[in-house]
């Protein structure tokens, strides 16, 4: 485990990094994309994985048939905030517009409830864990950060997951439009090496 993963664990033991069980856990930020999403959805049900899909609430609004889609195709679906909005230094009321505007959308969309919740950019502080768990919301975050967004080069992605992935490893990706031209080069390729070294996928853990 990184050193810093083992700080933010100490003093932040309510926030999920990783998990304690003998498997990966696959997320996508930022979706439902009407182009990166489909395409991950392809990937994954051809290797029978399943991930979690950290979804904001104005492009559920947006693209509803895709949220039960992912729904459909036995994916668990999280809570990514309604704008996208850092949630930083901002008061309760503003927090919980942007948590419950996305729950309750997804909610009638899908008719399910997410337990997790996951911060604009991986932002938290206390007034955001304490909204929380008022909200009974679990905030996860990642351990192995794919920079997806960033990186176009399959071997610069796969040199920040492949030598970082272990069992309870949560792996962070995109589907969103900066991934969304380039997320078919460099997904299959991933999938592929993760499976081939024996890793068993589960969404996260509840």
């Amino acid at each position: 485990m990184r050193w810093d993963i083992k700080i933010l664990k100490k003093f932040f033991p309510s926030v999920i990094f990783n998990a304690a069980d003998e498997s990966i856990h696959l997320t996508f930020d930022d979706g439902p994309h009407p182009i990166a999403t489909p395409l991950i959805l392809e990937e994954l049900k051809g290797r029978n994985i399943q991930a979690t899909f950290f979804l904001l609430g104005q492009n559920v609004q947006k693209f509803p048939d895709l949220v039960r889609q992912i729904h459909a195709e036995g994916h668990q679906i999280g809570n990514h905030s309604f704008t996208h909005t850092s949630l930083l230094f901002k008061n309760r009321t503003f927090l919980k517009d942007e948590i419950l505007r996305s729950t309750e959308i997804l909610e009638r969309i899908i008719n399910s409830y997410s337990q997790y919740f996951r911060p604009p950019y991986g932002y938290f502080n206390w007034t955001i864990l304490n909204v929380l768990r008022e909200l009974k919301l679990n905030c996860v975050l990642w351990d192995v950060d794919s920079k997806d967004y960033r990186l176009n080069s399959v071997v610069d992605i796969s040199r920040r997951i492949l030598p970082n992935a272990k069992n309870g490893s949560i792996i962070l990706f995109h589907d969103n439009n900066k991934t969304s031209q380039r997320v078919k080069t460099y997904l299959p390729v991933l999938l592929d090496t993760l499976v081939n070294k024996g890793f068993i996928f589960k969404t996260l853990p509840i």
